[in-house]
């Protein structure tokens, strides 16, 4: 579903990225993991050319991943959950969530509204479709945004820290919405530093560092003795933090 092959990517002479290779299949749950700065929310974004990629290529359903026609193929594919939400202020949550399919989809807003409440009931918070984002929690203003990403029927759902932004008692709500989704049959790539979450969730870890991916493996064996050092000290000082 997403093929990645030597993705570059530089800011000046930072290289944000360097020579990234990575595979995900159709349904599979990728977690991505590492320190602050290794290059995980500029590799996501790089899926659905949020950010340009400077080298290298990026396929998403078979399409290459550029500026022009193909973009749009590549978005219609793809859903995108901010860690900042990113809501309209000045529209109702139903209306936040309906808007997408109305505006690329050509449906009526009739049929989007009685899509999004389905929706909104799904993630838990069908009850506050009239009210603005400014009258919610962060938790439930996060829970619109994944709303409204399903409101375009994505088969990829790229989440960049999506509880990063959210106060401790906020978290859970927001991951066992995410778990509910996952291996539902929707491709999944996920930026987050929940250790136990990504363990629970994830078909593969990929641990990043300084723009590289260094190592790919399943949950159980990266959890509990991976051969890579910089992971083992990455893991040691966000669990014993």
């Amino acid at each position: 579903m997403i093929r990645m092959r030597g993705v570059g990517r530089r800011f000046g002479t930072f290289e944000a990225l360097r020579n990234v290779d990575l595979d995900v299949a159709a349904g599979e749950v990728v977690v991505l993991l590492g320190p602050s700065g290794s290059g995980k929310s500029t590799l996501i974004r790089c899926i659905n050319h949020l950010e340009e990629y400077d080298s290298g290529d990026v396929f998403v359903g078979g399409v290459r991943v550029e500026r022009g026609p193909n973009l749009l193929k590549v978005r219609q594919q793809t859903g995108m959950v901010f860690q900042s939400f990113n809501l309209f202020p000045n529209h109702t949550v139903l209306d936040n969530v309906a808007l997408g399919p109305v505006r690329v989809k050509g449906l009526t807003w009739e049929a989007a509204r009685t899509k999004a409440r389905a929706l909104l009931d799904r993630v838990g918070i069908g009850s506050q479709a009239e009210k603005y984002p400014g009258q919610l929690s962060g938790g439930q203003q996060q829970r619109v945004g994944i709303a409204r990403a399903l409101a375009m029927e994505p088969r990829i759902l790229l989440f960049d820290e999506p509880t990063s932004a959210l106060d401790p008692e906020m978290v859970g709500e927001v991951l066992q919405v995410i778990r509910s989704l996952a291996h539902s049959g929707v491709t999944m790539v996920l930026v987050t530093h929940e250790m136990g979450f990504a363990r629970q969730v994830a078909d593969r870890i990929v641990f990043m560092e300084a723009g590289e991916i260094r190592e790919v493996s399943t949950p159980a064996a990266f959890f509990s003795g991976t051969a890579n050092e910089r992971a083992r000290a990455f893991l040691d000082a966000v669990l014993n933090h």
